[in-house]
């Protein structure tokens, strides 16, 4: 029982940043993202718990694939909250469609190979045939920033489970290595798809500081119930608690902000529950 409340604690977080907080501090999505990371990083320090002393025991390939998983993290962040910043809706449907692209790097990658049902095809065909949907009026009305941003996060977010799991299960790192490698990648690569972004990583006022601490601590916080928790709950459970942090997000977006509430579309409807749906077909 400690566990899926753990699990749920931590899938909680995720739905208030992701739908919330990103928008709440007054900055540029990779300011937020540089920020809260550099807080995690500090926090992830100062708990014994995580302290990354296990680099020193690790081999050169595990290495590398922590470096992979952090730079994947850390581009799919900064994509994805740049993009909220434009539209909550959109960028995280486009997010959470990554879970299902993962199938796509299990034909790609012999090291991520395992058996893929007619199942799983089929529900990447409806996904990607929502996001195509959602995209339409995007495309059309020349806001097509707001979709190579939420494809971009999609693409590096699939490759970070793919990471994340690879590391955990095949190579053995600690979890807690992991969790501050993609913290730290986090800090350090945005301020470099800013410059590229266009986008500035300074905040508005010193009064933000206190969101950006709180969001570091969130996140850190975020990874310690999620990964305690992971060590009972299987991974369909899991996965429906996850549904919490990809819904309520969404729905916590429109409910504080007014605005996101008028794009919420007849094609985000449709697109969302394509997507949304055909994740469930593979729990």
């Amino acid at each position: 029982m400690i566990g899926y409340l753990e699990i749920l604690g931590a899938v909680l977080i995720w739905a208030f940043f992701n739908g919330v907080l990103v928008k709440k501090i007054k900055a540029s999505g990779v300011g937020v993202g540089m920020w809260t990371g550099i807080v995690g990083v500090a926090f992830c320090l100062a708990g014994q718990d995580m302290w990354p002393v296990s680099y020193a025991s690790l081999g050169g390939y595990q290495i590398f694939i922590l470096i992979c998983l952090g730079i994947s993290a850390g581009l799919n962040n900064s994509f994805n909250y740049t993009a909220i910043k434009i539209s909550i809706p959109v960028a995280l449907l486009f997010h959470y469609l990554a879970p299902l692209l993962v199938i796509v790097w299990t034909f790609v990658f012999k090291a991520f190979a395992q058996p893929t049902s007619l199942m799983s095809l089929l529900a990447l065909g409806i996904a990607l045939a929502g996001m195509i949907y959602m995209s339409r009026p995007h495309l059309k009305e020349g806001n097509r920033r707001l979709v190579y941003l939420g494809m971009a996060s999609a693409f590096f977010y699939s490759l970070e489970i793919v990471f994340s799991g690879y590391l955990s299960d095949q190579l053995h790192v600690p979890v807690a290595t992991s969790s501050f490698s993609k913290l730290l990648f986090q800090a350090m690569i945005m301020p470099i798809v800013g410059l590229g972004l266009k986008e500035s990583i300074g905040l508005e006022s010193r009064s933000e500081m206190a969101k950006i601490t709180v969001g570091g601590l969130l996140l850190y916080l975020s990874f310690l119930l999620y990964f305690s928790g992971s060590a009972t709950v299987s991974p369909l459970d899991r996965g429906i608690l996850g549904y919490i942090d990809r819904i309520g997000a969404i729905a916590l977006g429109a409910y504080f902000f007014k605005e996101e509430r008028a794009k919420i579309t007849k094609e985000v409807w449709v697109g969302g529950a394509l997507i949304i749906g055909a994740s469930l077909l593979i729990l």
